[in-house]
């Protein structure tokens, strides 16, 4: 009797369901993708010049950008000459070698890209980084 009854009762082995598994992985990706911060740049368009050796630097920086028509942007705010240099100031207060990256459209007035250059340099900013885009194929 007793190998009656030791017959009707199987064990059934462990088995993991991953279906629960695999949606718990799917949301956590969905999660990551989503709450990630990507580095973006500012919404004031300009169309960076193109340059054989340049290369991908990523940095905590403060920018300048200089538009087609000549105008100071620092952040997303726009300032005239004085206000670029108080702007300056402030922001190196905290960290006098943090980096400064000078955006300038390729069709800005030379004149206005150089002023920046000198009120940065002026205000004793060391690290002026002045991003191209890279150009792949280049025609000579």
């Amino acid at each position: 009797m007793s190998s009656a009854f030791n017959m009707r009762r199987r064990r059934r082995k462990p088995a993991i369901n991953i279906t629960s598994l695999i949606d718990v992985m799917f949301l956590l990706l969905i999660f990551f993708m989503v709450s990630s911060t990507f580095r973006h740049q500012l919404g004031i368009d300009v169309q960076l010049p193109d340059a054989d050796t340049a290369a991908m630097q990523e940095m905590r920086s403060h920018e300048i950008v200089v538009t087609e028509r000549g105008e100071y942007y620092f952040g997303q705010r726009k300032v005239d000459e004085e206000e670029l240099r108080e702007a300056i100031v402030r922001a190196l207060e905290p960290e006098p070698t943090a980096s400064l990256v000078l955006r300038a459209d390729e069709r800005a007035d030379f004149g206005k890209v150089i002023r920046a250059i000198d009120i940065a340099r002026d205000v004793g900013g060391t690290q002026l980084i002045i991003p191209t885009e890279y150009q792949r194929d280049r025609k000579e």
